[in-house]
């Protein structure tokens, strides 16, 4: 189901099933909700609900807040030119509820050249032919805005999983500035369309945009991680085989840092100082945090003095818990049968097990016997 708006109201865009999670679009200078349709559905393909609002008021940012608030599943906040400027700040005053944020033709220097005209306006905006005859036929856009100030940035990027979408030949925002804030925070990541412009989201590839935008969304709700490319292996590599016990990376990772988290006590630590003590990749912890936060095992707070805590005493959380809560179960099988009972047995006995020891005992190291 789909339900668009113009001018001053928000556009609703909805799947017609159960909500996978919330996408909260702030538009940027000149635009209005309505053009962000293309997008909306595409995102609604794919179970997730877009709201796209203004962000030049008190009263659009209470919206934004209250629409955060109420949403379900993951939350992610989006914005596009100035309201990618706007959205950064609300990131970073750590009031919002929200568990990723993209920032998509973020201008962090004055453009190259001003357009003085609608022609070169809409050349700087989109080479999308259908785009383009979209808002030259639109008398809610707003021409000439983008010679407005976009507004001030905070000084850093929260701590939070962050995508930043940029064309490659944007003449209103740079992007040289872009690269070097990203090289600056390992946890962002940068993704640059090719011969794209400025309005990145509603450029000539924006199925391409949305698609890695929807790879962001799952990354964000359901950890899913495509890597490019295939490492070279330092000496040869036999096919793998499932082991009966396998430990994921995730289960690792996982109890690790909350392993940290025990000896921290209720200082919050920053997901960069967790990954630099223990040895873990940033951008696998930042979601994976994420998922801890969800399972009640760790409190969060944003802003510059925010991170991450143990939402009860590290002698209090089981080995147990903290697996399931980045795996689902302790112990999955691929169909029944005959023999169901003995991995049922096997599940219980791998329960028990783990259920026996705590995150103190972790941390404590081997020396330590596990609980009767």
């Amino acid at each position: 189901m789909t339900v668009t708006h113009e001018g001053r109201k928000p556009g609703l865009w909805q799947p017609d099933s159960t909500s996978r999670g919330l996408v909260v679009l702030l538009t940027g200078r000149g635009e209005h909700p309505g053009v962000y349709q293309r997008l909306g559905h595409r995102l609604t393909i794919d179970g997730y609900t877009l709201v796209a609002a203004r962000q030049d008021t008190e009263e659009d940012t209470e919206l934004v807040a209250s629409l955060l608030e109420d949403g379900r599943g993951s939350r992610v906040l989006i914005g596009s030119d100035s309201g990618a400027v706007a959205a950064w700040r609300l990131a970073s005053a750590g009031s919002l509820p929200i568990d990723g944020l993209v920032l998509a033709g973020l201008p962090l220097e004055p453009p190259l050249s001003v357009p003085s005209t609608r022609d070169a306006e809409l050349a700087a905006r989109t080479s999308c032919p259908v785009h383009s005859s979209l808002i030259s036929d639109d008398p809610s856009f707003q021409w000439g805005e983008l010679a407005s100030p976009a507004g001030p940035t905070p000084s850093a990027l929260p701590d939070l999983p962050i995508l930043l979408l940029h064309g490659e030949v944007d003449s209103i925002a740079p992007l040289e500035p872009v690269r070097r804030l990203v090289g600056a925070h390992p946890a962002a990541t940068l993704s640059v369309v090719r011969d794209g412009v400025h309005d990145v989201l509603n450029d000539r590839f924006h199925r391409s945009v949305a698609a890695r935008l929807v790879l962001f969304l799952e990354e964000i709700g359901k950890g899913a991680v495509l890597r490019d490319g295939v490492p070279e292996p330092s000496k040869p590599v036999r096919a793998r085989r499932a082991a009966p016990v396998h430990v994921s990376a995730r289960v690792d990772y996982a109890l690790r840092a909350i392993a940290e988290l025990a000896g921290s006590g209720r200082v919050p630590m920053r997901c960069e100082s967790i990954a630099q003590a223990r040895g873990l990749p940033l951008n696998s912890l930042v979601n994976l945090m994420i998922e801890l936060r969800r399972a009640g095992l760790a409190h969060s707070q944003r802003g510059c003095e925010g991170g991450y805590w143990l939402a009860r005493p590290a002698s209090e959380i089981t080995v147990a818990e903290v697996v399931r809560a980045v795996e689902g179960e302790l112990v999955s099988r691929h169909a029944d049968g005959p023999d169901s009972w003995l991995w049922d047995r096997l599940g219980q006995t791998v329960a028990e097990f783990l259920d026996g020891w705590t995150v103190e005992d972790v941390a404590a190291g081997p020396g330590r016997k596990a609980r009767p």
